[in-house]
């Protein structure tokens, strides 16, 4: 069974906004939440900070949005930024190479 996963907006700046992600991110949960981060590459945000801090799992699917996303973000001209990125989702993350293409930090 799939734990859902929250997402949490907060505006950080005038052209920055974090977002709290928290629970698992695997199959399910990365179509759940793939739309409302697709509409915040495109706000005229300047930055994106993904807070991982309470993502507890993280498999291939949920490395391929982080990866769909970054591709958003470039396209639209907006920084994406993992951050406090767990151990258990670090080591998928760093395995497929998520850490070499989008800026990241580890808890």
């Amino acid at each position: 069974m799939t734990t859902p996963i929250s997402l949490t907006t907060t505006p950080t700046g005038p052209s920055t906004v974090a977002v709290a992600l928290a629970g698992e991110l695997d199959l399910y949960t990365a179509a759940c939440i793939e739309p409302t981060l697709a509409r915040l590459t495109g706000d005229g945000e300047r930055e994106l900070l993904l807070d991982l801090a309470g993502v507890t799992f993280c498999d291939s699917s949920g490395a391929a949005l982080l990866l769909r996303t970054h591709r958003r973000c470039t396209a639209a001209g907006v920084r994406l930024r993992l951050c406090r990125v767990q151990r258990l989702p670090a080591r998928v993350l760093r395995a497929l190479g998520v850490d070499r293409a989008v800026s990241c930090s580890f808890a």
